[in-house]
């Protein structure tokens, strides 16, 4: 996206919450850039470098590699704390050429972002809609629905961003095939984390994109989950049902 010469103007906003350094990230990707494999050494130094890394990004790692660029590689930069910070607010309202935006991962927008870009926003979503929306959507999906429901959820979304949490207009989305395959269900969000960049790199790069009127109204809408409900007894869960049911599929198919 960053190479993307359609877009004159593009600029990056990322939150730092954890006060991340970018020269140590530059050492870590370049050291271990399109590796798979990484010792426990290895990534307990991207864990500590990043504040954290997650079951499904430790997944991305080893399904995907290492990148050789991180989120603070890219020209054209804006470090924040908060998406609802003033100061951005300030000068994304007195620069009148910013025409529409792209979000993902976790983020809560005030209603000026909405007016400012006249509804031009578009959130990607790692979970097929309507089925399930909200944070952690797929692994708490898992608990609740049957497994023909969950193989319909698993995947990514992109849609327009509206007041509502994922309720926008849907404009694409990709749906994961054999996901039992998946030796974990952060091997299934790792894969629903890439499906949702894919769509959203390539929709960035269409001639039509932002216009509004190439997205259709979702005509129902899943349930939704919050972060504060997906608690450690559920984590724990959610991992335990998806093993659960990967058995018994594999039964099915007389593959245990």
């Amino acid at each position: 996206m960053a190479m993307n010469n359609r877009f004159d103007n593009l600029v990056f906003v990322i939150r730092n919450n954890n006060q991340l350094n970018s020269r140590a990230l530059d050492e870590l990707h370049t050291t271990h850039a399109g590796k798979t494999e990484l010792s426990d050494d290895q990534l307990q130094h991207f864990n500590q470098a990043y504040g954290g890394l997650s079951e499904a990004e430790i997944c991305m790692i080893r399904e995907f590699g290492v990148p050789e660029k991180h989120c603070f590689s890219v020209s054209n930069l804006r470090v924040v704390s908060d998406f609802n910070d003033s100061a951005l607010q300030s000068e994304i309202l007195a620069d009148k050429s910013f025409k529409c935006a792209a979000i993902f991962l976790d983020c809560i927008l005030s209603d000026w972002w909405i007016d400012t870009f006249e509804q031009r926003i578009i959130n990607a979503h790692s979970a097929v809609l309507p089925h399930a929306r909200g944070m952690f959507a797929i692994e708490q999906y898992l608990l609740e629905a049957t497994t023909t429901q969950v193989e319909a959820a698993a995947g990514a979304t992109i849609h327009y961003v509206n007041s509502g949490i994922d309720k926008g207009n849907i404009i694409e989305t990709k749906t994961l095939q054999n996901i039992w395959g998946k030796p974990s269900i952060w091997a299934v969000k790792a894969a629903s984390y890439n499906a949702a960049f894919e769509l959203l790199s390539h929709y960035c790069t269409k001639h039509n994109s932002f216009s509004l009127s190439d997205a259709e109204s979702q005509k129902e809408f899943g349930p939704l989950f919050l972060a504060k409900q997906f608690t450690a007894q559920k984590r724990q869960q959610a991992a335990s049902a998806f093993l659960a049911i990967k058995q018994s599929q594999g039964e099915a198919y007389g593959a245990a």
